[in-house]
This record gives C-alpha cells, sequence and structure tokens, in this order.
C-alpha cells in the first residue's frame, strides 16, 4: 500500500508515459491497426469515432502532426487529402478486422485501401498488428518521424485524457482525485488512452467506494482484478492491473465501518461476496481474515455444518438401503446353491 498523503505529478507522469510505452510501441510512421484505423507514433489515432459509429478525420491531429514533422504545404495538402479519401474507405467497411496483413490486402477493404493510401507493408516493428503505410518508394507520399517528434507528438495530445479521465471519469462515478496514487492514476489513463472508458469508471468507482469507507481494501482488489482484465487485451490490461493494485492509503477518518468479512453487511451480489471471501483468503498472511470471516460469519457457518451433518446423514442412509437387498440375494443364492 501506498502511504503517502501527497502526489507527485512528476512520479505520475512517469508512470503514465512507461506503462503507455509498455502498451504501445514507438512508431515513427503512420501506420494501420488490424481495424484500418490509421494511427502515428505511440499509438496517437488520427480518426474520431462518431456517436453514430462512422468515422471523420481528426483534423486538428493530422495538422499537428504536419507541424511537428515540419513538412511543406504541398506536403500537408497531399496528406491531409489522402486521408480523408481513406476515412471514407474506413467508414464503408466500419468495424471490420484483419488478423493478417494477408488477408487485409485480399479484402475488398485492403484493395480499395491500397489505391487510395498505395502500399501496405508488413511493419518494420515486428508487430504483425500494425501495417506501415507511406513508407515505400511507390506510396502517394513518404513520411518518417524522428523519435523526438514522435514523443513531442504524443505529449502534445495527452491533456486531451487528462481532461477526460477527471471529467468523463472521476467526476461521474465521485471517485476524488486524492484517491488515487500516482500509479492508479497512471493505469486509469492507460484504460482513457485505449478507450476502455466504461472499464476506467468501474474501476474509479471501486476506489471512490474504498476511499469513502465503503467497502475493505480486499473488496476493492477483488472489484479491480474483476474489471481491469481483459481477454481481449491480456498483456495490456495485466501491465494496468500492476499499476491499480499501488493502493493508496485514505485517511483515518475514512476507515472502515463495515467489517469487510461480514458478508451479510455488504451489499454485493452472491458472485461478488464469494469473490470478496476469495480474495481475502488469498491475501491473509497469518490466518487473520479466515478467523474473522469465521466468526462474523458464525450463523452461516454454523447451517453449512448443520446441513453437512444432514447430508452425511442421508448418504450413510441410502448407502444402507442400497447394499441390503443386495446382502439378502446373496444370502439366498448361496442357500439354492448348496441347500
Amino acid at each position: 500500500m501506498d502511504n503517502r498523503n501527497n502526489f507527485s505529478n512528476e512520479k505520475y507522469l512517469a508512470a503514465r508515459n512507461r506503462l503507455v510505452e509498455r502498451n504501445e510501441d514507438f512508431i515513427n510512421n503512420i501506420y494501420l491497426d488490424i481495424k484500418g484505423l490509421p494511427t502515428v507514433g505511440i499509438g496517437v489515432l488520427l480518426v474520431n469515432r462518431q456517436k453514430d459509429r462512422s468515422w471523420e478525420l481528426n483534423y486538428s491531429r493530422v495538422n499537428l502532426l504536419a507541424d511537428i514533422a515540419n513538412i511543406s504545404e504541398l506536403d500537408r495538402k497531399n496528406l491531409v487529402s489522402t486521408l480523408e479519401k481513406y476515412t471514407d474507405t474506413l467508414d464503408k467497411h466500419r468495424d471490420e478486422k484483419y488478423q493478417t496483413l494477408a488477408s487485409f490486402r485480399k479484402s475488398n477493404f485492403g484493395k480499395e485501401a491500397q489505391v487510395v493510401l498505395g502500399p501496405i507493408s508488413f511493419g518494420k516493428n515486428g508487430k504483425s498488428s500494425s501495417w506501415d503505410i507511406f513508407t515505400s518508394e511507390q506510396s502517394k507520399m513518404k513520411f518518417f518521424l524522428t523519435r523526438e517528434q514522435t514523443l513531442e507528438l504524443y505529449n502534445k495530445i495527452s491533456p486531451e485524457y487528462e481532461i477526460t479521465l477527471d471529467n468523463e471519469i472521476l467526476k461521474t462515478v465521485n471517485c476524488p482525485q486524492e484517491a488515487l496514487s500516482e500509479e492508479q492514476r497512471a493505469g486509469l489513463y492507460s484504460m482513457v488512452y485505449h478507450g476502455s472508458t466504461g472499464k476506467a469508471r468501474r474501476v474509479a468507482d471501486a476506489i471512490g467506494d474504498y476511499w469513502r469507507g465503503e467497502i475493505s481494501e480486499n473488496m476493492l482488489r477483488s472489484r479491480i482484478e474483476k474489471n481491469v482484465l481483459d481477454a481481449k487485451f491480456p498483456i495490456r490490461s495485466e501491465n494496468e492491473l500492476k499499476y491499480m493494485e499501488k493502493i493508496k492509503e485514505r485517511p483515518q477518518k475514512h476507515s472502515m465501518e463495515k467489517s469487510d468479512t461480514n458478508l451479510a453487511e455488504l451489499d454485493l451480489s452472491p458472485t461478488d461476496k464469494l469473490q470478496a471471501l476469495i480474495q481475502g483468503f488469498k491475501n491473509d498472511k497469518d490466518g487473520t481474515f479466515t478467523a474473522k470471516a469465521l466468526a462474523d460469519n458464525a450463523d452461516v457457518v454454523a447451517n453449512f455444518r448443520d446441513e453437512l451433518r444432514e447430508s452425511l446423514k442421508q448418504n450413510q442412509a441410502q448407502e444402507v438401503a442400497q447394499n441390503t437387498p443386495q446382502v439378502q440375494e446373496e444370502r439366498s443364492y448361496g442357500g439354492r446353491s448348496f441347500g
């Protein structure tokens, strides 16, 4: 647990950038992901999803990219025009997804994309999930960034996601900013950066409940793990989970009034109650949680023991009933054979 009450912005930014760079590659050119979304640098999208799920070119980002790359006005117009045409193609094939570049090239989407963009090649970063554009001699244009320019672009757009995190995540679920450790805010930023705003809200909601003393640390850890891990993005979500587990110590005035071992007092579903117990047992180093859980739920334990005894009695009775005819039959059969 993080015992510091103060928040270090310097430490936060270092953790945030480290996590994003761990989940995204440094790609110093424009590329397509497996959904065909035009992206550049450290996962910076060049299109926006609209409310009707259509795609629109993000002109401010494209122009910012052109400024940072310091390209000519003619190249800027060519870049904007080409990406406009490609965005129309992307929108026509919205939500299509291809696991390999070969399958993408063979599809109607891929064929139309190559007409607009020129050759699409396997990413030089060695990842099969990114396909380079504007990098070959036959491309409509050639476009590259230096590592410094890639970082500058990322730093220029990051405030957009910070605003989203504060206004659309933390405020909507009543999670105060001071409830977050530097690592937890970095984890939430990563979720927002990758478009997982629903997941970020659920996790922030759990942190807010913990900060106000409504749930225990064990329950918080259980809810974090349940909501962060995503089978579709296992590596990214595991990285985020490691950051979210750096829990900030709450003020003494927010100490929990309800016992996390007395499940009857917690407003949880049966599944969540079971997960809370499992998480508590997993974290129990000295047997304290187990002993308290048994004491707080003495009636439940007693009922379980009574039911277990009754079940054992019924099983024994059934075994006797099943075996008795067999013994009688064997004896009768023996009498016939040797009488």
